[in-house]
Parts: C-alpha cells; sequence; structure tokens
C-alpha cells in the first residue's frame, strides 16, 4: 500500500463524511445567511453603503454645509462683523481718552447748557433792544415837557420814574442774562484747543491701530471657527485624521491670501488718516447709532453692578463703599492701608514672641528687652490706630477692591447719562461741533473704515477661500485614495463599520451558501447517475431467455 493510495483513500472517506453531513452544513449556512440579513434590516433599513460610497457622502455633506455657510455669510454680514468690532474698539477709545478724564464733566456741561445760554443771549437782546426803543420815546417826552413848562413837573415825575422803571427791567433783565451768559463764557479758548487735541488722538487711535491687520485676523477667526464647526459635527467626529486635514488646508488658503489683504486694506483707509469728510446726514445717523451704543455700554455696567452686587453680601458691600469713598476724599488708598496694617500686626506678634523668648533667658537683659519692646509696642499700636482710624481692619483686600469697583462702575454709568444727555443736545446735531461730541465723530470713521475695509477683504480673501476650498477638499481627501485607504476611513465611524461588517458577512455567506447549493446539486446528479449505472449492470448480468422457435412445434 503506497503513499498514493492511501491518500485517495482519505479524499474517498472525506468526501463520503462531507457527503452524509452537508444537508446538515447547508441548514446552517442558511440559518446565518437569513439572520444576518435580518440584522440588517432592522439596525440598517436595507440600506446599501460601500466604503466609496460613505466617503463620497461624508464629503458631500461638508460641502454642502460650506455651501449654506457661504450663502449665509457675504459682504453684508462681513461689514456687520467688521463694523461691530470697529464700533466696540470706538468705545474703548472714548473710555481712554474721555470718559476717563476728569474734565470730561465740563465738556458735557458745556454742550447741554449751550442751548439754554442762546436762548437767554435771544432774551437779552430783545429786552435791549424794547430798552432802547423806550429811551427814545422818553428823550420825546422829556423835550416836549421842556416847551410846556406848567405841565413839566408832572410829567417830569413820570417820566423819570418810567425810565428809572424801564432801566431797572433792563438791568435785572441784563443781570440775569450776564449770569447764564456767564456760566457759558467758561468755555475758553483754551479748553477748545484742548478737545480738538484730543479729537486729533483719539482719531489717531481708531486709524493708525492696525485696522487692516485686525480687521483681517477677525475675518479669518471667523472663517476658521466656522469650518471648526462644521467638521466636529456628524460624521467627522469620527475621523480625527481627516478633521486635521480640513483644518490645515483651509489654514493654508487664509494664511496665503493674509499679508497681501492686510496690505491692501490698510492702503484703502490710509486717507481717513488725515482727513475725514463728512455729510449732513451721516451725522444724523451716527448721532443715533452713538446714542445707541451709549446705551449698550449703559446695560453692560448694571449688568456688571447687579453681578457684583449679588456675589456680595449687600449690607457689607455699602459700608465698605461708604470706607473708600471716605479714603478717596482724604488721599488715602485703602488698599494700602489694609496692606500696611496687616504687615504691622504680623510685625507685632513677631516681636510679642521674641519678647517673651528674650525673657526666659536672663533677668538682667530681661528688664531692658522688655521696656524696649513694650515702647516699640506703644509706638506701633498708636501709628496703627492712627493709621485705621476709619476701621479699614475689619475688611478683608477683596472687599474693598469690590466696593472700588462698584464705585468706578458707578461713575461710569454716571459719566454715560451724561454724554448721552449732550449727544441728544441741539449742540451735537450740528457736525461743526464734532470736538464736543466725539462719539459721533468716531462713530462715522469706523462707518467709513469697516465700508473700506469690507470692500478688499470681501475680494481678496472671502471670495478666494470660497472658490478654493471644495477644490482643495477634493484633491486632498478624495481622488487618489486606494481602497484600503476608504475601507480605514469608513471603518473609523463605529456605525458604519458594523454595518460594513454585516454586509461583508453577508456576501461571503452568499457565496459559501451558491458554492454548498452547486456541491447539492452535483451530489444529487452523481446519485440519479449512480443508481442508473446499477439498475443497467444489473439488467446486464442476467441471462437471456431462449426465444428461438423450434420448427414443428
Amino acid at each position: 500500500v503506497g503513499v498514493g493510495t492511501l491518500r485517495r483513500k482519505l479524499v474517498r472517506v472525506l468526501e463520503d463524511s462531507m457527503r452524509r453531513s452537508l444537508s446538515t452544513l447547508v441548514d446552517a449556512v442558511r440559518s446565518e445567511l437569513e439572520e444576518t440579513k435580518y440584522q440588517i434590516k432592522v439596525h440598517y433599513n436595507d440600506e446599501r453603503v460601500s466604503p466609496e460610497s460613505y466617503m463620497a457622502e461624508s464629503l458631500d455633506t461638508l460641502k454642502q454645509q460650506f455651501k449654506t455657510f457661504q450663502q449665509q455669510f457675504g459682504k453684508p454680514q462681513l461689514r456687520t462683523e467688521v463694523q461691530r468690532w470697529l464700533e466696540s474698539r470706538v468705545m474703548d477709545v472714548c473710555a481712554e481718552l474721555y470718559w476717563s478724564d476728569p474734565a470730561v464733566g465740563r465738556l458735557s456741561n458745556h454742550v447741554t447748557r449751550s442751548r439754554a445760554a442762546g436762548w437767554w443771549v435771544d432774551i437779552r437782546s430783545r429786552v435791549a433792544h424794547a430798552a432802547s426803543g423806550a429811551t427814545s420815546v422818553i428823550s420825546e417826552l422829556l423835550a416836549a415837557d421842556t416847551a410846556k413848562e406848567q405841565r413839566g413837573p408832572r410829567l417830569s415825575k413820570s417820566s423819570d420814574l418810567d425810565k428809572q422803571q424801564s432801566v431797572d427791567g433792563s438791568e435785572q433783565g441784563s443781570n440775569r442774562s450776564d449770569s447764564i451768559q456767564s456760566a457759558a463764557n467758561e468755555w475758553s479758548e483754551s479748553d477748545t484747543a484742548y478737545w480738538d487735541h484730543q479729537l486729533d488722538r483719539a482719531s489717531a487711535l481708531l486709524t493708525k491701530s492696525g485696522v487692516g491687520r485686525w480687521t483681517t485676523q477677525l475675518v479669518v477667526d471667523l472663517l476658521m471657527d466656522n469650518v471648526t464647526n462644521m467638521v466636529d459635527s456628524e460624521p467627522f467626529v469620527h475621523h480625527p485624521e481627516t478633521r486635521s486635514a480640513v483644518l490645515n488646508f483651509s489654514h493654508a488658503i487664509l494664511r496665503n491670501k493674509y499679508h497681501s489683504t492686510v496690505d491692501q486694506v490698510e492702503n484703502t483707509i490710509k486717507p481717513f488718516k488725515y482727513e475725514v469728510e463728512i455729510e449732513p446726514h451721516e451725522w444724523k445717523k451716527a448721532q443715533k447709532r452713538s446714542s445707541a451704543l451709549l446705551d449698550n455700554e449703559i446695560r453692560l455696567c448694571r449688568q456688571a453692578l447687579l453681578k457684583l452686587r449679588s456675589n456680595t453680601p449687600r449690607k457689607q458691600l455699602q459700608q465698605a463703599i461708604q470706607l473708600v469713598k471716605t479714603a478717596e476724599k482724604r488721599g488715602l488708598d485703602p488698599l494700602l492701608i489694609q496692606a500696611e496694617l496687616v504687615r504691622r500686626n504680623a510685625e507685632q506678634t513677631t516681636e510679642t514672641t521674641n519678647s517673651s523668648s528674650t525673657n526666659t533667658s536672663g533677668s538682667d537683659d530681661g528688664g531692658s528687652t522688655a521696656n524696649a519692646n513694650n515702647n516699640s509696642k506703644e509706638n506701633v499700636g498708636s501709628h496703627s490706630d492712627d493709621v485705621d482710624e476709619l476701621g479699614y481692619a475689619q475688611y478683608s483686600p477683596r472687599m474693598l477692591r469690590r466696593a472700588q469697583q462698584a464705585l468706578m462702575i458707578q461713575d461710569r454709568m454716571s459719566i454715560l447719562h451724561m454724554r448721552k444727555k449732550a449727544l441728544s443736545s441741539t449742540a451735537c446735531s450740528s457736525l461743526d461741533n464734532r470736538s464736543l461730541c466725539p462719539e459721533i465723530f468716531l462713530d462715522i470713521v469706523a462707518e467709513k473704515l469697516a465700508y473700506n475695509a469690507v470692500l478688499f477683504i470681501n475680494y481678496e480673501l472671502l471670495q478666494d477661500f470660497f472658490f478654493q476650498f471644495p477644490r482643495e477638499l477634493d484633491s486632498n481627501l478624495y481622488y487618489g485614495k486606494s481602497l484600503q485607504q476608504t475601507r480605514e476611513f469608513a471603518r473609523q465611524n463605529p456605525r458604519i463599520g458594523r454595518q460594513l461588517q454585516l454586509v461583508e458577512r453577508r456576501q461571503k455567506l452568499e457565496i459559501v451558501m451558491s458554492r454548498l447549493q452547486e456541491l447539492m446539486r452535483q451530489q444529487e446528479a452523481a446519485n440519479v447517475e449512480s443508481s442508473f449505472g446499477r439498475r443497467s449492470s444489473r439488467s446486464s448480468g442476467e441471462q437471456p431467455a431462449y426465444r428461438r422457435t423450434f420448427p414443428g412445434l
């Protein structure tokens, strides 16, 4: 018996064994196939998916989100964002140069009193005109009295009385108008020059503070924030490498256009650094906008004050505020005084400890040392009492700091109300008083800067980004990907990975089932052939009957 014979015998035995268990195997595979189809239908509703289709669908979803953002973020929205930032910058400049200036109250009072002063000047001119007319009439009457001496004393008395009354009335009116006019005339040429200089400084701070760089960076941040929101949602939340790739090429597109956009914006706003032309209708619109901006600042101050009061006991805060007010009137800083008291208390404690240890060391030197320590404690105590005569030690530095913040917010609110009243006055209705109404002037400058900056940012940066992003998306994430890379991308999503696993299992089971069915058909054909062969061999093995006839039978 050779190896070949044994191999043939083993194969024959295995085939016979598999042939006997083939029906059981077919039933098991059929059951697995039906179970897999059922899971796909229940969990995924027979949805057809492949790694290629999933990648294409993911990129199409991102493109659709980007298209929606492109439609929602055009030139009007861009101008709104840039102007909002510039208006915030205007408020910062006003807070730095105007609202923190001690003379801003005098400026506001001058603006609000200019209308009253003009009214009294008009009254004074009318009274003076009436007085001059009365004087001419009285002089004519006096001349007539001279011609008629018999009626002279009576007319002279009455005319003198009328003259005196008219003079007294004119003097009273002139005195009142002079008082109002003197109050209005407190404004001097030096004040005008000072506020003109402040307006030039404010305009320079606004126009020469790198508007091109800041506005371009603002738009870049807005675009990157929106792209980040897109890739942080489904399905790219499951693909960190793809998310990083999208952010990287988006940043590269913006970086390539950043410096040229900054230069273009700076060039287009350069004329406003030296001269700003304003039309009357622009001034009226800016007056309303600046008033709304001050309302917003007042609202923010109220919110900050309410937040501060909600986090601090009201009674303690009020007492601390009164203490800080008293200290400011005396020219003292409560925080520095409180720190000095803490330091002196620590020194006093240290000296007490040293004196007790020295007293235990010896009796001779102890007396003199004790006297010296007592003298030093008396000096420190008396000095601390002088410093803490208002009771600073009972408040923590945190409480004193909050009291100072509350006072600053209250002062700022009062200044904002004063400035809002000044902006609503008739003096601020004329663009000739731009130095008296800097908020209006700076708002106009901000609007012009925003308009010119958006022109170049839109065409140099925004439109180029909208054009390049979808093409970079296809070239970096779709074209040139191998089948293995596509499968790895799809399997990073757990849901799609499980679905693909079930789909592959169904495909393999269908292949196995088709092979088993083919084997079953072959087996049935072999059985039919074998049975037919046995029947033919059985019929050929029988002896045929003798059918020859015999003659004569």
